[in-house]
């Protein structure tokens, strides 16, 4: 009896396992998902968050790879810029689209950077027409004055590279830089100018600007005619001329 109740166990479990092996495995298809990663070190994938998986805004011009938007410099760019620009033996540097062409510069550097921005604005503001504001700003230079400017809205001292830009005034600098100069503290940073002008190209400011900050490293800049800002070729040149500096700190 017990001889034939271990027959029919055996023969029970003989039917169970053919049974499932004839189990029909479903079709391939070309979409087929990878199997689940078996590894336990290995984590299972994630969605990245909105800021990484989202596409940049439209419109935006790209970052390029050399400038110190890829290094861990903090970068600032701060500028001077006025509806009378003057340099001495030209007309007054012109506006685009209600923005003077030192501004255009400027907003271009801190677009392709990824630079804080910042203006400096002085307290007074200087005459409307041109030939007043180049009285102006001669008088200022005979005095050696000092006009003030509002608080700006970063400290220049908490960056390692601060581009510098302003319009040539009678050949050099507008005053109001040299209070920009003598507030701040610039020794151990990176200071690079650039300007627009029309005719005296840097005027030799970039020396001036070497001799006001002994401090600080001074690279060469860049010279921009006014009524050349916007030009496309002006922007490619910028672009060139970035992505030959070194912005590490």
């Amino acid at each position: 009896m017990k001889r034939l109740i271990a027959t029919a166990l055996i023969l029970a479990l003989v039917l169970s396992l053919a049974a499932c092996g004839n189990v029909e495995k479903p079709a391939a298809s070309g979409t087929e998902a990878a199997p689940a990663s078996t590894d336990a070190s290995t984590p299972a994938a994630t969605t990245p968050p909105a800021s990484e998986s989202e596409p940049a805004s439209e419109g935006a011009d790209p970052i390029p790879e050399s400038t110190g938007a890829q290094t861990g410099a903090k970068v600032l760019v701060v500028y001077f810029s006025s509806a009378n620009t003057v340099d001495a033996v030209s007309a007054a540097t012109p506006y685009f689209d209600g923005v003077a062409s030192t501004a255009v510069l400027a907003n271009l550097i801190a677009e392709q950077t990824g630079a804080d921005l910042a203006k400096i604005t002085p307290v007074r503001d200087y005459p409307e027409s041109y030939n007043d504001t180049a009285d102006y700003a001669k008088q200022e230079q005979n005095e050696d004055a000092r006009p003030e400017f509002l608080p700006l809205e970063y400290n220049p001292e908490d960056y390692d590279v601060i581009f510098i830009g302003y319009p040539m005034w009678w050949y050099t600098i507008p005053m109001l830089l040299d209070t920009f100069f003598d507030s701040y503290d610039f020794t151990g940073k990176t200071l690079i100018p650039f300007n627009t002008h029309e005719g005296s190209r840097d005027g030799g400011t970039w020396d001036t600007i070497r001799d006001l900050e002994p401090g600080a490293a001074v690279p060469d800049g860049i010279a921009i005619r006014g009524r050349d800002a916007v030009d496309e070729d002006t922007k490619d040149q910028i672009l060139a001329w970035l992505s030959g500096l070194d912005l590490e700190p």
